[in-house]
């Protein structure tokens, strides 16, 4: 029965039509945006997780920034610590000349300066942002913070998002503080009663020498001479034990709590001319060899004892941030393949496949023609039994 009422074939050919012309206009947005998942309507999941990783990913950029600016930091103070070390090498080159007898000392001197003024520039300006790792201010008040965080991952667990540092500790890096404040402790030096011991078997033994070569050699000089020689011969075995028993009972005190290690003072020996230890507190600051005597250069011997204590400390200190500057290098290349896996991933959800879209949407471009026919045929039935009716 056909109604001219309630044309169904066109009905049917219309609706048809119309759901081929939403899939045309979704395929035609997949191929002009080269997205299958645009929009929570085109897959709630896959659209939320994509939405997901590309937030992380956005994170995980910001992450990179600040392990960038962190890792520099990182390299400046390192690269200050290495020129610190050779400086050092230096100031050991000229304590050590200044050791020699007759030596212009006041010449020394002022490369000793030059090299003192260089360790205190290269500490300033190894500075990032305005900032120096090497040369700080720990006075209370200044609001110091000791410890420096680079940030250096990002994690989401169970969609908590966590993020995490690496930390620097400065005041195991620092080599000038300003809040020094020299408390450095007293030692003992090496009691030198041995030393007067010696000197007096000495003297006794160059006495009756003279005094033989002098006379006319005769016996009982000869006698006093082999006896002083004897007792010089056992002062020179008890000198030596003596040297090396008050050596043994000699304290050097304790190192000064603050500062940094160019400015801090150690509490350190320098042996006298005799071999005795002598205890001072110093800190390479203090370095003058102008006052030492070639009759005492303990003085000097302990500057060259600070050195070493401090170049050990700066070795120490490189290797610190040298594992801190491996740490970052690994995150950097641990944040880059994150960030291209989660790029992948999103790839995956929402990339719309171009080779299939476009076989799609010439299907349904062929569809779509096929049901305007279908629909021009439908609307065409009624037109005939309009025909019935007339003549």
């Amino acid at each position: 029965m056909s109604s001219v009422l309630t044309n169904t074939a066109a009905l049917t050919a219309l609706q048809t039509l119309k759901l081929t012309n939403q899939s045309l206009e979704e395929s035609s947005n997949r191929v002009a945006t080269g997205l299958k998942i645009n929009t929570a309507k085109d897959g709630a999941a896959y659209w939320s997780i994509a939405t997901s990783l590309s937030s992380d990913n956005s994170v995980i950029g910001a992450v990179k920034q600040g392990l960038g600016l962190g890792g520099n930091a990182v390299n400046v103070a390192a690269e200050g610590l290495a020129t610190a070390g050779k400086l050092l090498t230096d100031l050991q080159t000229q304590l050590s000349t200044a050791l020699t007898p007759g030596t212009d000392r006041f010449k020394i001197q002022k490369q000793i300066d030059a090299d003192l003024s260089q360790l205190k520039q290269v500490s300033v300006g190894a500075a990032q942002g305005g900032e120096s790792w090497l040369s700080v201010d720990s006075t209370t008040g200044n609001g110091y913070q000791n410890v420096r965080k680079i940030v250096s991952s990002f994690t989401r667990v169970q969609g908590n998002i966590q993020i995490d540092n690496i930390e620097v500790n400065l005041d195991e890096v620092k080599l000038y503080d300003k809040n020094d404040t020299s408390d450095a402790t007293a030692g003992k030096d090496a009691d030198t009663k041995a030393w007067d011991d010696y000197k007096t078997a000495t003297t006794t033994y160059n006495t009756a020498e003279q005094a033989y070569k002098d006379s006319k050699k005769t016996d009982a000089d000869l006698a006093t001479w082999k006896t002083a020689q004897d007792t010089y011969t056992t002062a020179t075995t008890t000198f030596n034990t003596g040297r090396d028993t008050a050596n043994d009972a000699a304290t050097a005190g304790k190192d000064s709590t603050t500062g940094g290690l160019l400015d801090k003072k150690f509490a350190v020996f320098g042996a006298d001319e005799h071999g005795f230890k002598k205890q001072y507190q110093l800190s390479v600051t203090d370095i003058n060899v102008t006052t030492s005597q070639d009759s005492d250069l303990s003085k000097i011997r302990a500057f060259i004892a600070v050195v070493d204590k401090v170049q050990k400390g700066v070795q120490d200190a490189s290797s610190k941030l040298g594992s801190v500057q491996s740490q970052v290098q690994a995150q950097q290349n641990f944040i880059d393949t994150l960030t291209k896996a989660n790029k992948t991933s999103v790839s995956t959800l929402v990339d719309a496949d171009m080779e299939d879209e476009s076989s799609r949407l010439k299907a349904l471009q062929v569809q779509q023609q096929l049901g305007v026919q279908s629909l021009s045929i439908a609307n065409q039935s009624t037109q005939q039994i309009l025909s019935l009716f007339r003549g």
